[in-house]
C-alpha cells in the first residue's frame, strides 16, 4: 500500500479527529497534533516549529554593526569606523532591535552571545 492509497483515509480520520485525539508537547518545539494507526502502521502529524537563528535575519551591515556594539563601540566610532553617519548607526540599531526583539544594547549583545553568533 503506497502512501497515495492511505492518505484519503488519513484526511478523513483527521477531518473526523475532536480535540480529545490531539496531544502537544509542552517541552518540545514539536507538536503531535494527530495519530493514527492504518493497516498495522502507526502515523503521525506533527508540526515543527523551526529554531530561530536570529544572525540570518540581521544583514551584512547589520552583522558588523552588531559585532561592533558587543565591542563596545559607540555609534560614533562605529559611525566612523564603517564611514556613515551616527544617525545610520541608530536607524540600523532600531531595526536590529526590532529585528531581536531587545531594547538594549546590552539585551542585543547578550542574545546574540547566548546564540553563539558573535564572537566573545
Amino acid at each position: 500500500m503506497t502512501f497515495q492509497d492511505i492518505l484519503p483515509s488519513l484526511i478523513a480520520q483527521l477531518n473526523s479527529a475532536t480535540s480529545s485525539n490531539v496531544s502537544t508537547s509542552e517541552s518540545s518545539s514539536n507538536q503531535v497534533i494527530f495519530e493514527s494507526d492504518i493497516d498495522g502502521t502507526h502515523y503521525y502529524l506533527v508540526r515543527c516549529q523551526p529554531k530561530s537563528n536570529p544572525w540570518l535575519q540581521l544583514s551584512q551591515r547589520e552583522q558588523e554593526i552588531a559585532q561592533l556594539v558587543a565591542e563596545g563601540l559607540p555609534n560614533k566610532c562605529i559611525a566612523k569606523k564603517l564611514g556613515i553617519s551616527q544617525w545610520t548607526v541608530s536607524t540600523y540599531l532600531r531595526r536590529i532591535f526590532a529585528k531581536l526583539d531587545v531594547t538594549t544594547r546590552a539585551a542585543m549583545t547578550a542574545k546574540l552571545l547566548g546564540d553563539d553568533l558573535l564572537a566573545s
